[in-house]
Parts: C-alpha cells; structure tokens; sequence
C-alpha cells in the first residue's frame, strides 16, 4: 500500500508514475480524502482537550461548592462525549476509505523500468537455468490448486 506521506510531498511524481503504468492521475482525490480526515483529527484532538479542561474544571467547582457551575460544566463535558464518540466513527470512516482507495493502486514503477502496454513490453534482465521440457502438456497453478481442492473460484 502507498505511503500517504510520500503522495502528499510529492504529488505529481506519484501521478506521472500512474501515467507510465496507464491510469489516470489520483493524487488530488487522495489528498483530498485525507486532508478532511487530519482536519477531522484535529477537531477530534481539540474536543478531547477541551473535555479535559472541562472536567478538571468540574473538580475545582465542586471543591469550591459552586454546584450550579459543577452542572453547568458536566452537561458541556456530556455533550462533549457524544461528539468525541461521533467523531471517532467519522474517523473510523475516513480512515477506511482511505485506506480501501490505497490499497486498490498499483505500485508505481521504478525510473528504470521500461514502459509498455502490457507484459509483453517487458525486457528480460537475466535467465536462470533452462526452462524445464515435458513431454506431456503443463497445467496452470490455478488449475491444480482448484483440482486439489486448495483455490476456489
């Protein structure tokens, strides 16, 4: 999967690089996604501190026999509780979808690899040994898995 780092800090190597393997750039719709989660994160971030204040605060109005402002506090940490706690399944979500549109790109492919439309374009760099002569027709790896009842598809 590709480091959403690497995206944000270099954006456009990342599109030329989908443009060799022959896809349409995706960096911006990317950056987007997460640019609203670490906003998202941030406000997250912001309530879970203001909570904190907020019920410290709680304390010292309790020590000082201040009940109604003790009230006060303890309904804004509530309704604080329930943002935090729907902000974290936004951020659950952002974070899913995110993740769910990285894992789908294919790896970007190094300066040195040549281009070409598809695996017939490849150049061969080295040859091990000698391909192995049957006298008998060979069968694909799927074909044997899904006959010993290993692949099912």
């Amino acid at each position: 999967m590709h480091d959403i780092k690497a995206i944000r800090d270099n954006p456009d190597a990342f599109d030329k690089g989908l443009a060799r393997r022959g896809l349409t750039p995706m960096a911006a719709g990317l950056l987007k996604i997460d640019a609203e989660n670490r906003d998202h994160m941030q406000k997250l971030q912001d309530a879970q501190a203001r909570r904190n204040a907020v019920s410290k605060a709680v304390g010292e109005a309790m020590k000082a026999s201040e009940k109604t402002k003790a009230e006060a506090l303890k309904a804004e940490v509530a309704s604080l509780k329930d943002f935090i706690a729907s902000g974290e399944e936004v951020e659950r979500q952002l974070n899913k979808q995110l993740a769910d549109a990285l894992a789908v790109i294919p790896n970007i492919p190094l300066d040195e690899v040549p281009d070409g439309k598809d695996e017939h374009d490849n150049v061969e760099v080295r040859r091990w040994g000698e391909a192995p002569k049957f006298a008998f027709e060979a069968r694909q790896h799927f074909n044997i898995g899904e006959w010993l009842g290993l692949m099912d598809f």
